[in-house]
């Protein structure tokens, strides 16, 4: 009964759960009616705590009903929103992406095998097909039902989820969203190896006899353990990571009072909300979700307590025609941009046009200030206004720690890229200009303002805040604007 409150828990935390708890849930039922000990009272009485289990999820239509959610994903007050949050149909159920990339079963296995050779040592892997074999062949009746279990929920959780998941050749990002999900077949694969050194010692003590080599096989799993604990401590231990914390608060550090922060997605969104709702810092800056302005639902739940005096004249829409019920950008900053200063840390959504020749995009920090056309700045005195990263009050996130699966790694690279966007983008500005002599200007500051970013970089490198492997992704960046003295 137990048991079945905590598998509806799991189930609240995260789906795959259902992918062990259909084998294990078929192994209790196997057993309850082998020892004729299962009634329908019995039945029930599990059956409720199992839904008890599910209860949390009573909090979104109740949160729904009285419109206090700061975030939401849906009206759950619809059962149709609350069945779509649910099953996660935004991805599609089992998915990790919403997109139509498919990969096979083998491919997906294979990227696990190999991932969790480096990370558990083939040892693992040896130690798990000795556990099967010693079970099922030599083990008990009870041992080789035990170990039955533990292969299906690892059996069933591979052919289900290495079937959907929809990642094709995973790298960088994406291969480190893969490797949330193998935290639960590692598990099994562990208890199974854990299972094989205990049998390959009983296996000694008792049919081989020689029980002195049980202290043997003992001793070598001690030394398992803490070579797995050396191995991946340090990759494990982020007591020092504040990478996020830095992020956010920097970039919300730098704008305007009462300003519209247009994001997207985990990383860009998340973040400022942490900030702006769970520690109410900086409430003023409206931070607004794009894949949300595009569900009806943002209108109905979030709109009224979050953006009251935003003007939203429809739904959003990338790229279609202003026409009711749906506006696209330049019809939001239309209506929006003279009474609020509007940036983007996200790019621009595909097939949303309708701001060219209206509004640009022009460099502000690791985001984008959105500018009018028709307001004519001056390029050069606006970025001498524009923030610029101090590495020296905002640590960079160690490149050389960090793989390009995490996100820290992620958020490194678009620090980098930061230095060298304003310089870009100036020298991109002169590209376009026939006035020869304003020209020559722009190419200039360009120039320096590269060369002051790098000499900051190098000064950070000497004093010992960042790493010196920072220069070898400092450099490619150059490329971007030519030959450079």
């Amino acid at each position: 009964k137990v048991g079945a409150l905590i598998c509806g828990l799991s189930l609240t935390n995260q789906h795959t759960s259902v992918l062990f708890i259909f084998p294990t849930a078929l192994w209790v039922l196997y057993t309850l009616f082998k020892y004729d000990v299962a009634d329908t009272y019995s039945l029930f009485q599990v059956g409720l705590r199992g839904l008890a289990g599910l209860s949390p999820y009573l909090q979104l239509p109740i949160s729904s009903f009285f419109f206090k959610a700061r975030v939401s994903w849906g009206d759950h007050r619809l059962f149709s929103d609350f069945k779509k949050h649910l099953l996660r149909e935004d991805f599609g159920t089992f998915r990790l992406v919403s997109s139509s990339e498919e990969s096979t079963l083998i491919d997906n296995f294979m990227v696990y095998f190999n991932d969790s050779s480096s990370e558990l040592t083939i040892a693992a892997w040896i130690l798990f097909v000795v556990g099967m074999t010693v079970a099922l062949i030599w083990g008990s009746s009870k041992q080789r039902e035990t170990m039955l279990v533990y292969m299906s929920m690892f059996g069933t959780y591979h052919i289900v989820f290495d079937s959907l998941a929809n990642i094709k050749n995973p790298t960088g990002i994406f291969h480190g969203v893969l490797e949330r999900f193998w935290l639960q077949p590692s598990l099994a694969l562990c208890c199974i190896a854990g299972c094989g050194v205990g049998m390959i010692i009983e296996f000694l003590k008792t049919k081989a006899k020689c029980p002195q080599l049980k202290y043997l096989f003992l001793s070598l799993a001690v030394l398992a353990i803490g070579y797995q604990i050396q191995h991946n401590y340090e990759d494990c231990n982020e007591n020092d990571n504040y990478a996020f914390w830095h992020y956010s608060r920097h970039i919300l550090d730098e704008l305007p009072k009462r300003s519209i922060l247009l994001t997207s997605g985990d990383f860009s969104t998340n973040t400022f909300r942490y900030h702006t709702i769970g520690e109410e810092y900086r409430t003023d800056v409206m931070v607004m979700d794009m894949q949300f302005m595009q569900a009806y639902w943002f209108y109905i739940m979030l709109m009224p307590i979050n953006f009251a005096d935003v003007t939203f004249p429809g739904i959003y829409k990338p790229g279609a025609a202003s026409q009711y019920p749906f506006y696209n950008l330049k019809t939001f900053l239309d209506k929006n941009f003279d009474r609020y200063p509007t940036y983007m840390c996200v790019a621009v959504p595909e097939n949303e046009d309708s701001i060219t020749g209206f509004y640009e995009e022009w460099p502000f920090g690791m985001c984008k200030k959105l500018v009018r056309v028709s307001d004519n700045l001056d390029p050069l005195e606006y970025v001498t206004s524009i923030p610029v990263i101090n590495l020296e009050t905002w640590p960079l996130p160690g490149v050389d720690r960090y793989e390009p699966q995490t996100w820290e790694y992620t958020m490194s690279m678009s620090m980098l890229e930061t230095y060298s966007k304003p310089s870009v983008w100036l020298w991109n500005k002169a590209n376009s200009l026939t006035d020869k002599a304003l020209k020559m200007r722009y190419y200039e500051k360009a120039m320096q303002m590269m060369v002051d970013n790098r000499k900051h970089i190098f000064d950070m490198v000497e004093k010992g805040l960042v790493s010196k492997n920072i220069i070898y992704y400092v450099s490619p960046m150059e490329k971007n604007m030519g030959t450079w003295p």
